[in-house]
């Protein structure tokens, strides 16, 4: 199912709830994501950085899922960052915003260069959401969630 098609499910369903009476609070509802077919009920919107501190995802594919849908939402891109294991097992896991991070500066002086460099496109922001894995139940929770980008994000 594409994304386009579980957002007009999403509002099909909300038409219906509300002339049966029935209000959709998805942030009671929709804390705990078992799949990415899930993440297309949520406002991304509305969502604020205190609410989003509230999800929990069995995997982490779902979680970067989820990650990739907000940032898209609020103007900007995603992508993996660094990840902590125990063992052979994931135990933590960083997204972070597509501009996060410095180009190395090994690559502005390299003697045998033959091409022009690229733009940089990196500048340090700082928005990130910080997953780590509860041993008992096995489900990835968010511990770290900031939005404050520090650069232009697209108007949406």
């Amino acid at each position: 199912m594409t994304f386009r098609k579980m957002k007009q499910n999403t509002t099909i369903m909300q038409r219906l709830m509300s002339t049966m009476g029935i209000r959709l609070n998805w942030k009671t509802i929709w804390t705990a994501l078992e799949e990415c077919e899930s993440i297309g009920w949520i406002d991304f919107f509305i969502s604020s950085e205190e609410e989003v501190l509230r999800f929990n995802f069995l995997d982490v594919d779902i979680a970067f899922e989820f990650y990739q849908q907000y940032a898209k939402h609020h103007g900007s891109s995603a992508r993996r960052s660094r990840s902590e294991k125990r063992g052979k097992v994931k135990i933590q896991q960083e997204f972070v915003c597509h501009r996060q991070g410095y180009r190395s500066p090994k690559f502005y002086s390299m003697p045998n260069q033959q091409k022009k460099p690229r733009a940089e496109t990196r500048c340090g922001c700082p928005a990130r959401m910080l997953l780590r894995m509860d041993d008992e139940s096995g489900r990835w929770h968010v511990a770290y969630f900031s939005d404050a980008h520090n650069h232009h994000v697209l108007e949406l």
